[in-house]
């Protein structure tokens, strides 16, 4: 059984198959809120890939998304990104039934991104392979709980991650000078004991009395290392698979507010 054929035997109830061809479908989808309201009707178009996945995409006589888009996950040739490695070969049952949860999210999102012009944050994935290494900052930030903040600095532009970074080597496989002050912010307390605190960024170090410390003092110093390194090979990835696609998409959408291809046409 195909990639194809098992989608459409493991349908959700939100879904409804209208036309199913040998190698294509078209299928209306109503997916539901958490509040059980129905987000949207949209008819898309599914099709069997050459390497055994499947694609998704909206159907040539529906509206509801632009033709293409980076930031909402829409490649150049209008099919969706809904989850990284998302044209992978499905070959069970419980494969075919996250694909569509991912595509219930992915369409969600997709409200949300009409709505505000931003991606939201639980649902930010970096493009092409910056999605691999965002994945493992997010593994070392979850145990510090600094998860929230790098997805902020990663796809909101606020915040230490984004911000300059340490400078990496040419490689980019090591920080250099460790004695430059901490990115994050940790402070040293202004106390008899003078002991290290590693701080909310957002910390008002005037009311606190910290002063900053340098990177090598950090408590967490191998953690925000690596994470800053991650970052620098993330922007790097990201900016590569930016300039790949501007050469065969269309100009900016105008529906989101911080899209790469608004930039590179500016």
């Amino acid at each position: 059984m195909n990639s194809l054929r098992l989608l459409l035997k493991h349908t959700p109830s939100w879904v409804r198959v209208e036309k199913d061809g040998q190698a294509t479908a078209k299928v209306t989808c109503a997916p539901q809120k958490a509040s059980g309201l129905i987000a949207g009707n949209y008819l898309l178009k599914l099709a069997l890939l050459h390497g055994g996945g499947v694609s998704a995409a909206e159907d040539e006589v529906a509206h509801h998304f632009p033709v293409s888009c980076p930031e909402r996950h829409i490649n150049p040739d209008a099919t969706f990104c809904i989850s990284y490695g998302s044209t992978e070969p499905l070959i069970e049952a419980h494969a075919a039934i996250a694909w569509w949860e991912y595509l219930r999210m992915f369409l969600l999102h997709q409200e949300y991104a009409r709505k505000y012009g931003v991606w939201p944050l639980e649902g930010g994935l970096s493009h092409g392979d910056a999605a691999r290494i965002q994945e493992k900052m997010e593994e070392l930030a979850a145990p510090l709980g600094w998860k929230e903040e790098i997805l902020v600095g990663m796809f909101r532009g606020k915040g230490w991650l984004a911000n300059s970074l340490p400078k990496a080597s040419h490689r980019l496989d090591r920080l250099l000078n460790s004695r430059t002050p901490c990115p994050r912010g940790c402070t040293r307390q202004a106390d008899s004991n003078r002991s290290i605190v590693c701080r909310p960024p957002d910390t008002d170090r005037e009311k606190t009395g910290g002063k900053p410390i340098l990177r090598a003092e950090c408590p967490n110093r191998s953690a925000l290392e690596r994470i800053a390194l991650l970052e620098h090979r993330r922007r790097k990835a990201q900016h590569d698979f930016i300039q790949d696609i501007c050469k065969d998409a269309p100009k900016c959408c105008g529906t989101m507010k911080y899209c790469p291809l608004a930039k590179s046409s500016s």
